[in-house]
């Protein structure tokens, strides 16, 4: 956030890339193949989507004209086109009442990224163009103007629709590799290239559009104000094949990952989405069914909970992912080594895995052992300190004891984690942690019964954040004015963070998150408004150009403004 406000003056003299940034905060939502429609290839690595008027909703122009960071680029902003720009986004001749996108592509040996939307009033989009590149030159490509915005970037644009488009270069990571000669510059597009691929996007075929995907389709119908999604498999093309060799291959190719972030009432909600190929998915299905206990989670020993992460998998599906990738063969040289094996591994453990965080504080002074015996060091400063907790079940005491006396034997030879790591095994757990009262107290048993245990239970994967704890529990070490100002707003905005896996639903496995916010009855992006401008005044000195601001309120708002909300 603050590396956003140190370069606010650099944005403020070029409007029109702000703008597109902002706009690239978007992607696609209209189905049409004609003309008049937002188009994004197929094969497109990245796409992302925000609901204008979902947003709009939740906080209005009006609202972010009064933003800090809003009035100081309208002060320094000199161009009175731009100013008039910012005082309605509507003026730009960009419908501001439709969506507006973006996505990566690579193509060939490099790469691109277009932003596109829909225009109200060409002639008023064409002066915003020009305007805000001085001495700019429109030409004409058939019904598409183009104006080139940079030595790699321009701007295309129709009656109803405009593309921005950049060289994006995407350098293959085998050449790297394979290459004898020094490395060189990653292959670039020239602005020739670039016009070409925007003009093509006027005409994409609807069979070539990203909105004939079903699994893109099924992420857009889930409510929301942002929606994304990856294509993995385009971004392992990207990796000239490398992965192959091991055949890692199988984590890419053919899997697609999306979500929908929702700005509700109290909280920012996350709902994810994983469509995997063919060999993937049946072993997920599989080895479904797994839980995390809430038992598990309440024998944490401490009440000072920062964070857990809990996850249950069964131990052979975790075999055959390894033959699946091809390193099961590596991974049994590595533990044949010690007189082990995976199978072994598989009949140790019930799959059970817990990672807490307690206790977190800010210590004034840190004691470092002399791993030779001597005096220990004492370091007198400022460190943050927590006690981190692992453990895991146990199924078979006797294959997990010869996994244990492995560890033994390892850990004695590095004197660094023999003294500062402690664990130990009983008949059901396996606890490590750098405070042996906590290896004890866990190992012993207890219930704690923490609120949050039945929030992150009963699913495969549940993980807590209290960001109250951590933010209250680091505040001794703040004395700045300005850092305990920003610490007071923070305290005041948010509270923790709730991650779920969801298990299979129709063809994709869902997952959720949920940030939660200190008050509950405010929208989340309207609080996240106010914060931002709160820490834009605390972070910036008070200067003199309210006055200057003409404030309106128009029906719907350019994502210029959300620029740094979304980009903190």
């Amino acid at each position: 956030m603050i590396s956003y406000f140190k370069q606010t003056d650099d944005m403020q003299r070029h409007l029109l890339s702000l703008f597109l940034l902002a706009v690239a905060l978007t992607s696609i939502v209209s189905c049409s193949s004609d003309k008049s429609g937002i188009a994004i290839p197929k094969d497109a690595t990245f796409a992302l989507h925000v609901n204008i008027k979902s947003l709009t909703s939740k906080v209005s122009w009006q609202e972010i004209q009064q933003n800090e960071w809003f009035k100081e680029a309208y002060a320094n902003e000199t161009d009175s086109f731009a100013r008039k720009t910012l005082q309605d986004p509507a003026n730009s001749g960009i419908d501001v009442q439709g969506d507006l996108g973006v996505f990566i592509k690579k193509q060939g040996q490099g790469g691109y990224m277009a932003a596109e939307g829909g225009i109200k009033d060409a002639s008023a989009f064409e002066t915003f163009a020009t305007s805000a590149n001085k001495g700019g030159k429109v030409a004409k490509s058939g019904e598409v103007s183009v104006l080139n915005t940079g030595r790699n970037s321009l701007v295309a644009w129709t009656k109803t629709r405009f593309v921005f488009i950049s060289d994006v270069p995407m350098p293959s990571l085998s050449n790297r590799f394979n290459s004898s000669s020094d490395i060189s510059e990653p292959f670039s597009f020239s602005t020739d290239s670039l016009q070409r691929f925007a003009v093509e996007l006027f005409d994409l075929p609807s069979k070539n559009n990203l909105m004939s995907d079903d699994r893109f389709a099924s992420i857009m119908k889930e409510p929301g104000d942002i929606h994304y999604w990856v294509n993995a498999e385009q971004y392992y093309n990207s990796l000239g094949g490398m992965l192959s060799l091991l055949k890692l291959n199988v984590l890419f190719e053919g899997n697609v990952y999306g979500a929908a972030l929702n700005f509700d009432n109290g909280k920012i909600t996350l709902k994810s989405k994983a469509f995997l190929n063919k060999e993937l998915k049946g072993l997920m299905e599989k080895y479904a069914g797994n839980k995390v206990s809430a038992d598990m989670i309440n024998r944490i020993p401490s009440k000072n909970v920062s964070a857990v992460f809990a996850f249950k998998y069964q131990p052979q599906g975790l075999l055959e992912l390894l033959k699946l990738m091809g390193v099961d063969g590596m991974v049994n040289g590595f533990l044949g080594s010690e007189g082990y094996s995976t199978t072994e591994f598989a009949k140790a453990t019930k799959g059970d895995v817990l990672l807490a965080v307690s206790d977190f504080e800010i210590k004034h002074e840190t004691t470092i052992p002399n791993p030779d015996g001597g005096a220990p060091l004492v370091i007198k400063n400022d460190m943050p300190h927590a006690n981190i907790l692992f453990a895991t079940s146990v199924n078979e005491k006797p294959s997990f004891d010869k996994l244990f006396a492995i560890l033994q034997k390892k850990a004695q030879q590095i004197p660094e984690i023999s003294s500062n790591v402690h664990f130990q095994l009983n008949n059901d757990w396996f606890a490590a942690s750098n405070s042996p009262e906590q290896v004890n107290a866990f190992l012993s048993g207890g219930n704690n019964n923490f609120p949050f245990a039945s929030r992150i239970s009963g699913k495969a994967f549940g993980g807590y954040i209290d960001m109250q704890k951590i933010m209250t529990s680091g505040a001794s070490a703040v004395t700045d004015s300005s850092a305990k100002a920003a610490l007071d707003v923070s305290l005041g905005m948010w509270q923790d963070m709730i991650m779920t896996s969801g298990g299979q639903k129709d063809d994709a496995f869902v997952g959720e998150m949920e940030i939660n916010l200190v008050d509950k009855n405010t929208n989340s992006l309207k609080q996240l408004n106010k914060y931002l401008d709160s820490m834009a005044k605390i972070l910036h000195p008070k200067r003199p150009y309210d006055s200057q601001v003409r404030y309106t309120d128009p029906a719907a708002a350019s994502l210029v403004a959300l620029q740094p909300v979304f980009h903190p």
